[in-house]
């Protein structure tokens, strides 16, 4: 009985004194228009800043790539739980070498073609050594709009009062 007790807690001793190994862990992140579609490549991406919130060193960095995703499925068709809807729409994706989980900040700064009217969007997630976030991956909210000056005019006075046509094309983010 003593002798099985004492393997036992041997085990233990070795379970909890080994060496964890840092374990490569996928995170797809992706940057979503309020109540449009994802900020794909035709707006030159969104910026991505991945950084470890308890020291701030940057672990990764890029644009998402791709296309702005499924009008039907984000825009049109009822959401339900767990239900894809970012099938195909431009994402960043990195690899992270983490063995013990770490708290990432996480930034989107779009549209990155436009940088005028750029707005960033910050959250913060537990990244867990081997449970990738892949699949539609963290989405990050962008709100506003994308404003494109095509032409300020010239400036024509009319009964005293100064004219200014302006042509603008305006989307959402």
């Amino acid at each position: 009985m003593k002798k099985g007790l004492l393997w036992g807690l041997l085990a233990a001793v070795l379970c909890f004194s080994s060496v964890s190994e840092a374990v490569q862990t996928r995170l797809v992140i992706r940057a979503h228009s309020k109540d449009a579609k994802f900020v794909g490549t035709s707006m030159g991406g969104a910026r991505i800043v991945v950084t470890d919130s308890q020291t701030g060193k940057v672990i990764a960095e890029g644009l998402t790539e791709g296309g702005t995703g499924d009008t039907q499925k984000i825009m049109i068709e009822p959401r339900t739980r767990y239900k894809s809807i970012a099938d195909g729409a431009a994402k960043f994706e990195t690899s992270i070498d983490i063995d013990e989980p770490k708290l990432l900040t996480v930034s989107a700064e779009a549209p990155y073609l436009h940088r005028d009217n750029m707005v960033r969007s910050t959250t913060q997630v537990w990244l867990i050594p081997g449970r990738d976030i892949d699949g539609d991956g963290l989405i990050l909210e962008i709100p506003g709009f994308s404003v494109d000056m095509r032409s300020p005019g010239t400036l024509a006075l009319e009964g005293g009062n100064a004219v200014i046509p302006v042509e603008a094309r305006i989307v959402m983010i």
